[in-house]
């Protein structure tokens, strides 16, 4: 068995909780790289969501909240 498919059991056999700790890390880490984040083919409907919400943004139709607000909306926890 491959090192890949090792680690995606191991992945899947997780809590959901820890799941989903470890997929928002993995994707932050791919975020933060130059390379990964220009690519706009990894996920055009992020992109165009994003550039729809910017667009609100810029033209004063919403007004943008932070990390704090966004988390107290949604329940989300802080780290």
């Amino acid at each position: 068995m491959s090192k890949i498919a090792e680690l995606e059991k191991e992945i899947l056999a997780l809590a959901p909780d820890e799941r989903e700790r470890l997929a928002t890390a993995a994707w932050e880490s791919l975020l933060d790289d130059p390379k990964t984040a220009s690519n706009r083919e990894i996920d055009p409907q992020g992109i165009q969501l994003a550039a729809e919400r910017d667009a609100e943004i810029e033209s004063g139709k919403v007004q943008p909240i932070d990390d704090a607000e966004f988390r107290r909306r949604t329940g989300g926890r802080s780290e």
